[in-house]
């Protein structure tokens, strides 16, 4: 197995992140529904 370069450490820590921010709005949702409208309005940003 390689080590991973620069690039693929950064892909890496930018998809923990947004699993973290993702886990963070579900934690504020109290319904599906909602979490699904709050995706819905960040990627119509």
């Amino acid at each position: 197995m390689k080590t991973p370069n620069a690039c693929e450490l950064l892909v890496r820590e930018a998809v923990k992140a947004e699993r973290f921010r993702l886990l963070l709005i579900l934690k504020e949702c109290k319904t599906l529904e909602e979490f699904q409208q709050k995706l819905e309005a960040l990627s119509e940003r």
